[in-house]
């Protein structure tokens, strides 16, 4: 990858500048770079041996196409809002994966079982790592567990005449092994004293004990193992075409000083990228599901619109507890919503709107307290939601295999014109619980009427 930096290092520094216009003026991030540069590579490597063999065209006609080609890529990738949404991961091939580590236990301890998830960054099965009283203990001189009757505690050996002070996360009194005996009135648990028989419990139940984990050898040691998961990617296509007279080219070019063919080109390849970039939008609504919180734009009787619609932070902080209380992990760094959305936002403290101009399609708005703000024409009326897009962890995967693509430019005897573009790309989701959606809706108390 450094490699492929250093190679392709001027267009990127020019992909910088685009990506800075359309996102306030904020750096590129590295992965991105990197994204960028992957598939500036796979490009440069298809018009390559495309054109290997070539014996019927100029090569400095080649270099042309080649350098608009590639110019396309560095315009359109960075203008696509899916690198703040969602990962990107380019493939070399059509078809590919998603492949990342998660780490587990690899032994038995306690209430920790063997296989449990400790870190995941997308949640297989739902899951970025228990998070209880049992993780807390694992690497620590306490254990507590079941045992049946007539059977040994699992860590040794036992330390006797153990010390409260000794282990804070599990408080233990002056004995030895304690067996658990339900709660008393005030809801606390109680926990006897028993003494073992041949270093056996006599009967089957809940345990607690501390055992010295500083002396060698030690019996066993808790272990966390890595494990590799793959999903699978498969890249689907986009395509368009242009088609116009050369008639109708000159003409234009004549009366108005305009390239009729570039024009049409322009219009194809921002197809293409609102095309992509209204499909993420949408497929990430459909993992948010139904709207977890909303808020009610109708003013209450008495109140300013401006101390009303302040009110909408608590309702993204509302959001932001759902996620995290789903993932005990992260917080969102990303917002999605309708146009309407930001009439309420510009009256929130802490919200800053980046700077005006013109646009189209999907675009950044602006940052709510470090919130990315993005506005996108599918949504409907009061939509949003927000997500969680950091590394590897993200709700789902973009994967561009081949970048806007164009045909060389053909004319028929007729004056026909005619050229085509396509793309490839894989959408794939990774973790629907990183997502999560939101509604402003416009209610109002209903009115009350009292007889005197």
């Amino acid at each position: 990858m450094p490699k492929l930096l250093e190679t392709y290092a001027k267009r990127i520094s020019i992909a910088e500048g685009v990506y800075a216009r359309e996102h306030d003026n904020a750096a590129m991030p590295r992965d991105k770079k990197i994204a960028l540069a992957c598939v500036l590579n796979n490009t440069n490597r298809f018009m390559n041996e495309a054109f290997e063999n070539s014996v019927g065209t100029q090569r400095a006609d080649i270099g042309n196409y080649k350098k608009f080609i590639l110019n396309l890529t560095n315009i359109a990738m960075p203008n696509l809002i899916a690198f703040d949404l969602v990962m990107v991961k380019p493939m070399t091939s059509r078809s590919g994966y998603v492949t990342y580590v998660e780490y587990v236990a690899g032994s038995n301890k306690g209430g920790v079982n063997q296989g449990d998830v400790f870190n995941s960054p997308l949640g297989f099965n739902g899951s970025f790592g228990n998070i209880d009283e049992n993780r807390a203990r694992y690497t620590s001189a306490a254990v507590v567990e079941e045992l049946e009757a007539d059977a040994e505690p699992s860590w040794k050996p036992l330390k006797q005449n153990t010390k409260t002070e000794d282990h804070i996360a599990c408080p233990m009194p002056t004995f030895d092994v304690e067996k658990y005996d339900g709660v008393d009135s005030e809801g606390k648990a109680i926990w006897t004293p028993v003494e073992l028989v041949d270093g056996k419990v006599t009967e089957a139940g809940k345990y607690r004990y501390i055992y010295d984990n500083c002396i060698i050898p030690q019996n066993d040691l808790p272990i966390i193992n890595a494990v590799t998961r793959d999903i699978p990617l498969v890249a689907k296509a986009r395509r368009i075409a242009i088609y116009y007279s050369q008639m109708a080219a000159f003409e234009m070019k004549t009366e108005m000083g305009e390239d009729l063919g570039q024009n049409l080109s322009e219009q194809a390849v921002g197809e293409l990228k609102f095309e992509i970039d209204i499909e993420i939008v949408e497929f990430l609504k459909g993992l948010a599901g139904v709207p977890s919180v909303s808020f009610d734009k109708a003013l209450p009787v008495g109140v300013s619109m401006a101390q009303h619609y302040e009110g909408f932070k608590e309702t993204l902080n509302q959001l932001r507890t759902v996620l995290y209380n789903r993932t005990r992990r992260f917080a969102p760094n990303y917002m999605v919503c309708a146009i309407d959305v930001l009439e309420v936002l510009a009256f929130c403290n802490g919200w800053k709107a980046a700077a005006p101009r013109a646009v189209a399609g999907a675009y950044m708005a602006g940052t709510i307290d470090g919130l990315k703000v993005f506005v996108a024409p599918n949504m409907n009326p009061g939509e949003f939601f927000v997500g969680v897009n950091e590394g590897m962890v993200s709700a789902a995967v973009y994967a561009p295999y081949m970048a806007i693509v164009p045909t060389q430019l053909l004319g028929f005897a007729d004056g026909a014109m005619s050229q085509g573009f396509s793309t490839m790309y894989a959408l794939a989701a990774l973790n629907p619980q990183l997502v999560v959606a939101g509604k402003i809706v416009k209610e109002g108390a209903p009115l009350q009427v009292h007889s005197v």
